[in-house]
């Protein structure tokens, strides 16, 4: 009989002593996020909050990841939950303010670029990228005093920015800040023939690319996930190099009115500008 308790003892014990902890998972989900296993990573530190949910920089660092994978949704709640338990972390609102610029949320993003500079008064990529935003809604002023402010305390890549703030030649933009006419034509964006045109912005033209598609919804409401093909189709432009203009391709991944998975090609184009319009059976952010 004692012989059979002792046994049982070491079974339990040996259960015991191979059980992971919060912090062994996290110590994996960051070793996989770091080796660009973004998927593997969030698995763990799925594990990691399950065990122990009062640790903010693993809500934190799941954010991040599911950022960098474009949920940009999913990571606004974990950067939420992390303002909860550490509402003083700096960096939590530069990153949400990215992820809501991304969901086409400029006032919500320019919100959080103001209490990350609120809380560090030097922090140099908090400045760069409200100048960025500020720059996209066309607010010229206040970008080029951002990229200044982030060239001074250190942001290299702001060199350019300030440059360009510099430069007296006057170059005509586009600003897309939303979308209020929906086309009736279905070849429309879906054919190299009849593309969207959105023109050059402030931040460049394939940014310009990127805030029209941010602007979409799918029959759902949610957001387009969507990725560059590359470039085809040349066309006739006075826009374009030496007359002659190219189209962008994107792969879009939405779902229909009936939840079923669906992708499609997009055909756009930067050098020229016809006010975009919302693709038949897609909506727009409300």
């Amino acid at each position: 009989m004692k012989k059979q308790i002792i046994t049982v003892v070491l079974v339990l014990f040996g259960v015991i002593s191979n059980a992971q902890t919060a912090e062994d998972y996290y110590n994996q989900g960051m070793e996989k996020a770091y080796n660009g296993e973004l998927e593997k990573a969030i698995k763990l530190l799925d594990k990691s909050i399950e065990l122990k949910n009062d640790e903010y920089v693993a809500w934190y660092n799941r954010g991040m990841a599911k950022g960098m994978l474009d949920r940009n949704e999913e990571a606004i709640e974990d950067f939420n939950q992390t303002i909860f338990l550490n509402p003083d972390y700096k960096k939590v609102y530069l990153n949400r303010g990215t992820s809501k610029k991304y969901l086409a949320d400029y006032e919500g993003a320019l919100q959080d670029y103001n209490m990350a500079i609120k809380l560090d008064s030097l922090f140099a990529d908090a400045y760069y990228n409200r100048g960025l935003l500020y720059q996209m809604l066309n607010k010229k002023d206040l970008a080029c005093t951002d990229f200044n402010k982030a060239l001074g305390f250190g942001i290299k890549q702001a060199e350019r920015k300030v440059e360009e703030c510099n430069d007296t030649t006057t170059i005509e933009t586009f600003v897309i800040l939303e979308l209020t006419e929906k086309s009736e034509d279905k070849t429309y964006g879906f054919t190299e023939e009849n593309p969207v045109k959105v023109g050059k912005g402030p931040n460049g033209g394939p940014a310009n690319q990127r805030a029209y598609l941010n602007l979409l919804r799918d029959a759902q409401g949610k957001v387009l996930k969507y990725e560059r093909l590359g470039s085809c189709c040349s066309y006739k432009s006075e826009n374009g190099f030496m007359g002659i203009a190219m189209l962008d391709k994107y792969e879009v991944t939405f779902r229909n009115e009936k939840g079923k998975k669906k992708k499609k090609v997009v055909y756009i184009s930067f050098y020229d500008y016809e006010t975009p319009k919302i693709l038949v059976d897609f909506n727009t952010i409300e």
